[in-house]
């Protein structure tokens, strides 16, 4: 069975605009992206939604051309992708990664506590979460270049 994958914020977007990029060889993000979704393997943690709410808030945001958060989740939906629920087991999970150096973005804590509680790949291009990842022993987390 192959494994599922959990879309950090910002890869979200990028997928959602269709802009993750054109490098489409083997292990690179746009590929194992493309494979989840056609496997309909691909995760999104509600953490992510209230992330984008925050986002639509600022001033400079650049998600206008998204749809609501509310039509963007069942718009996902419709596409086959799954939305996990933020459970007191994950809170408590995202908490002690910090017991583990983990840094002290909360929304991360809870994306990345998303894809070790889902046993899946984690869709990200944040630096400190793939620094932890292979620091802690966990490099399947974001193996994809």
């Amino acid at each position: 069975m192959k494994r599922s994958v959990v879309l950090d914020t910002h890869i979200l977007i990028a997928y959602l605009r269709g802009a993750l990029g054109r490098n489409g060889t083997p292990g690179s993000l746009l590929r194992v992206v493309q494979a989840a979704e056609t496997d309909r393997g691909l995760l999104v943690s509600a953490a992510t939604f209230w992330e984008i709410e925050l986002i639509r808030r600022r001033p400079t945001n650049d998600l206008r051309v998204l749809p609501a958060t509310d039509d963007l989740i069942w718009l996902l939906r419709s596409k086959g992708v799954a939305t996990v629920p933020i459970t007191p087991e994950l809170a408590v999970r995202a908490v002690r990664l910090l017991d583990e150096g983990f840094h002290k973005d909360p929304m991360d804590q809870f994306i990345t506590a998303t894809a070790i509680d889902e046993g899946s790949t984690l869709a990200t291009r944040d630096q400190a979460i793939r620094t932890w990842a292979e620091e802690h022993g966990r490099p399947e987390l974001t193996p994809m270049d």
